[in-house]
């Protein structure tokens, strides 16, 4: 595109930048940082809903939401399976790949041999588009 400044009689060509399909596809990210955790399309049912609240054993709740990926989530901790809030599941607490904030848990299981997991994610640890 051509655009010429009248005033001080300056030629400048603009060229719009280009926008990635990454880049326009929405995110959820991190409250602490900003960093992309994961993307409204990744949302998933598990035992007849998104949304979930549980408390754990020392009292805190938790309402989290079910997500298939969250690449923004890395292990911060063994997997294990007490007082897993989702039966045949193991946990690993989620940490924010960039500031290691705790976002949530990962559940894994395995089921006829093939391993199976999904995220339970804090909720408002997350900023939704």
């Amino acid at each position: 595109m051509e655009v010429i400044c009248k005033k001080a009689g300056i030629r400048t060509d603009v060229q719009p930048e280009a926008k990635t399909e990454e880049q326009e596809a929405p995110v959820i990210i991190c409250r602490a940082c900003d960093a992309v955790v994961t993307r409204p399309e990744f949302r998933i049912e598990v035992d007849g809903g998104f949304v979930h609240t549980f408390a754990n054993p020392h009292g805190l709740v938790f309402e989290i939401g079910c997500f298939s990926e969250a690449e923004g989530c890395v292990r911060g901790s063994a997997p294990s399976d007490e007082f897993s809030w989702f039966r045949g599941h193991v946990w690993t607490v989620a940490v924010c790949r960039n500031c290691q904030n705790q976002l949530g848990w990962i559940f894994s299981s395995a089921k006829d041999g093939t391993p199976n997991h999904f995220f339970g994610l804090i909720l408002d640890q997350l900023i939704f588009p």
